[in-house]
């Protein structure tokens, strides 16, 4: 979503929406001027804002603060880029399957995702109008997790014209004094990278010799999860998000993901099963055969498979292991080169899970990329230790796949190119539990100390 300022244009990336200003202000808008706030920039964001990247044929693309050869992620990828550079004090995304969280990884900032009914969307356009299996919540990013928790104060539960949101406003919390939580390396889905898994490992310690519990325990069905997101999202092929393009180009980001759900079905099933029977990859072929347009029997049926997923995730995760909170990767990766979503898309398997289940997630920056971080045996050879899923993408991250120009043969995956790059970890809560995220978050963050993110920190990071 892209919220409305009184007089500006909300175009989405679409040159059809150019020159028609909005009339007047979102919700959030409303209530951030009330507070005392002065909006001062509209950011970019990414085409159709379905790919975590950020560029579009309107405004072109915006870069990575910390490396140009990178990209600042999307959809929210101009508002983290503004913020990393010390140029505004506090931004506002919306987050459908990454988009908050993604592009601050990236740019080493806080981000929360609240679950979809604690900020009010009135006057936030959406480029899929009408999803309801999946929602598209708005969200803070900020340098501070204190600036997290002033906008969420803020935001939370005051209802706009459409009587949005639950009437619930921000709530104190007190956590318990030795927390319970759960971590994971790798989903099953793509298996995260040597600094994003490190990323992980050094939040765990941190927490750990803060006095607080914490427990490894293995992602269930992460495949399923992506196949339901992208049942419910692409149901129409795409074409409502197609329709306001009106000839403008396609950004090869976000083409993959347009190919695949507008591709015959007869196509569609062949290259399924040569994914499946030839090239042994179940994974990425359970994906590619849910990326489609369906019926309106077979969208009910992913909305019930939603919900028995979710029902599942209660059951072998939160209810098993009576877990506080969750600690994992952003992404396989700590950042994507320009135009890499073209084969890499569902990567945003890290994240989608949280966006299926509607759970509130938050990101804390906690290193940065370093060139010891390369991938070893147990990432190139999907046979050699635990967390593989899709073998083609991890070829593409970490193999010979990749033998294209400007990326080599490590793939997409270069711990000496990305050296400096910031890496964040999810921090993920049940239903309803917005505010203990954003303690949990302040926790972690108190837990690993200085480490040189907030205002400034790309000043001196560049020095």
């Amino acid at each position: 979503m892209e919220v409305d300022i009184k007089g500006f244009d909300t175009t989405m990336g679409y040159s059809s929406y150019a020159d028609k200003p909005a009339s007047e202000d979102a919700h959030v808008v409303a209530m951030v001027r009330a507070a005392g706030g002065i909006p001062i920039a509209k950011t970019n964001l990414a085409q159709l804002m379905f790919f975590f990247e950020c560029s579009n044929p309107v405004w072109g693309r915006t870069l990575n603060p910390y490396s140009k050869s990178y990209s600042s992620g999307g959809s929210s990828g101009g508002e983290c880029a503004l913020l990393a550079l010390d140029g505004s004090a506090l931004g506002w995304g919306s987050d459908i399957g990454g988009s908050l969280r993604i592009p601050a990884s990236f740019c080493g900032l806080y981000s929360l995702k609240p679950g979809w009914g604690r900020i009010s969307t009135s006057g936030a356009q959406d480029t899929y109008p009408g999803i309801e299996g999946v929602r598209s919540s708005l969200g803070p990013i900020a340098r501070s997790v204190d600036d997290i928790e002033l906008a969420a104060r803020l935001v939370f539960g005051v209802q706009g014209r459409e009587c949005d949101p639950a009437p619930l406003r921000y709530r104190d919390v007190r956590l318990p004094e030795k927390l319970r939580v759960g971590y994971y390396l790798s989903d099953g889905y793509v298996k995260a990278s040597p600094a994003n898994q490190r990323a992980v490992l050094e939040a765990v310690e941190a927490l750990r010799r803060a006095g607080h519990e914490c427990v490894e325990f293995r992602f269930p069905q992460a495949a399923e999860a992506v196949e339901l997101y992208m049942s419910i999202t692409t149901a129409d092929g795409l074409k409502t998000v197609q329709e306001p393009m009106k000839g403008d180009p396609i950004e090869p980001g976000v083409s993959g993901t347009i190919l695949s759900a507008s591709m015959p079905k007869l196509a569609r099933k062949i290259m399924g099963w040569v994914l499946k029977n030839v090239l042994g990859d179940v994974t990425f072929a359970r994906t590619l055969l849910d990326t489609r347009p369906s019926t309106v029997e077979e969208y009910h049926k992913a909305t019930v498979r939603r919900d028995t997923y979710t029902h599942m995730f209660y059951q072998e995760v939160w209810d098993k292991h009576h877990f506080d909170g969750i600690i994992g990767p952003v992404l396989a990766l700590p950042a994507v080169s320009h135009n890499a979503c073209k084969y890499i898309s569902p990567l945003a398997a890290a994240t989608l899970p949280y966006n299926v289940m509607d759970l509130p997630t938050g990101v804390v920056p906690v290193t940065r990329v370093l060139p010891t971080d390369v991938a070893t045996a147990e990432w190139t050879n999907s046979s050699v230790g635990p967390g593989h899923g899709s073998w083609l993408l991890e070829r593409l991250l970490y193999g010979t796949l990749s033998r294209r120009k400007g990326h080599g043969t490590c793939g997409f995956y270069d711990a000496g190119k990305m050296a400096g790059i910031p890496v964040g970890v999810q921090v993920v809560g049940r239903k309803w539990e917005d505010e203990k995220v954003v303690e949990m978050m302040k926790a972690l963050d108190h837990a690993l100390g200085p480490r040189n993110f907030g205002p400034f920190s790309w000043t001196e990071q560049r020095k």
